[in-house]
């Protein structure tokens, strides 16, 4: 399906996809059927922003295990809300094979997880780990944000209680035991702030914090059960220079090609140097497009754009955020974004 009713206020996908459109089984089964006769895969991968919070997911699953299974193909999931997953549908899309199982909470404390909207508790991921554990599972991955508005070094040693929550849980379940298989792979991303979402006021943390944070976690993991990864921050302050641009990067982009830039999303290729220098040779500052924080009044290069989202929402988003309010799923009670008076969603929210 298409969009999202979550609202997580760093999630620019869940606010331009308004509103959440499903798709019928039959087109499913119809679709799936032909990419898997048409491309000889071996794994059907269920892709959408919240996949189970698809309201046919148990209807989908037996349908796609029942048909694929003898032919040896695989069904995999993307990162699992914590909150509505149901085990047993874990359990029934692994029969071809069985992976590890990825939840994203997305901070380590609950004052942030409300800040972002999020709507996932702690107690989330010790019943759902706990219930893995119990069905035979090994291994969990664990995704966060680092630098997200408001956060403090506190959040940051929540992540590292939260993965060692999850150790302790395991042991629980096995007489106090670790396997030898067991583990916990925790991955940070850097928060970048993007246009049409209640977050694009705020800047990015500066490179060295970045780091900061990251050595800080680093220490904070320092476990053999645990697996800590975190993503470039160059690439990461490049992404919020792109992502709150204007139309100057233009001539950027075409003199870091010039300069040599290519296949940027491989970390061996990608130089932070070749657009330093772009940005100079066009007289433009990377603080300005990725670290300042903005004003409510300052004009953005894409409020020319209608997502049908109002900014009106947008910034009492922000504020609610930084209140650390929490904004109610959307399928339980409409939140004024905009979007069911809007031509985009008449009708359909």
């Amino acid at each position: 399906f298409r969009g999202c009713t979550r609202g997580c206020r760093f999630c620019q996908a869940g606010m331009i996809y308004r509103p959440i459109r499903e798709k019928s089984i039959d087109n499913l089964s119809k679709s799936v059927r032909e990419l898997v006769d048409n491309t000889g895969y071996d794994e059907i991968s269920l892709s959408s922003l919240s996949t189970s919070d698809y309201s046919k997911l148990s209807e989908l699953t037996d349908f796609l295990v029942d048909e694929f299974t003898p032919e040896n193909i695989g069904i995999s999931l993307p990162s699992l809300r914590l909150d509505n997953f149901s085990m047993e549908i874990a359990e029934k899309i692994q029969q071809v094979r069985k992976s590890g199982l990825t939840f994203a909470p997305e901070a380590g404390t609950q004052r942030l997880r409300d800040v972002i909207n999020k709507g996932v508790t702690e107690a989330d991921l010790k019943n759902t780990t706990k219930k893995a554990f119990e069905m035979g599972w090994d291994s969990v991955k664990l995704y966060f944000m680092i630098g997200l508005p408001t956060e403090t070094y506190d959040d940051l040693d929540g992540i590292g209680k939260l993965a060692y929550d999850v150790i302790d849980t395991y042991r629980t379940v096995h007489g106090g035991k670790l396997k030898r298989k067991f583990s916990v792979t925790v991955s940070t991303s850097t928060f970048v702030p993007k246009p049409f979402t209640p977050f694009q006021w705020h800047g990015q943390d500066k490179t060295e914090e970045v780091i900061n944070k990251q050595h800080y976690l680093i220490k904070a993991l320092k476990n053999r059960d645990i697996k800590y990864n975190y993503h470039d921050s160059k690439t990461s302050l490049m992404e919020a220079v792109l992502a709150r641009g204007d139309r100057r990067l233009g001539k950027v982009l075409y003199d870091a090609f010039k300069m040599g830039a290519k296949f940027d999303g491989w970390n061996e290729f990608f130089k932070l140097e070749i657009y330093q220098e772009a940005m100079a040779k066009n007289n433009l500052s990377i603080d300005f497009y990725a670290n300042r924080e903005r004003s409510y009044d300052e004009v953005f290069p894409w409020d020319h754009i209608d997502v049908g989202v109002s900014k009106k929402f947008l910034m009492r988003e922000n504020e609610k955020a930084k209140e650390e309010k929490v904004t109610v799923d959307c399928r339980h009670q409409c939140n004024g974004c905009g979007i069911n008076v809007h031509d985009i969603g008449k009708g359909l929210c």
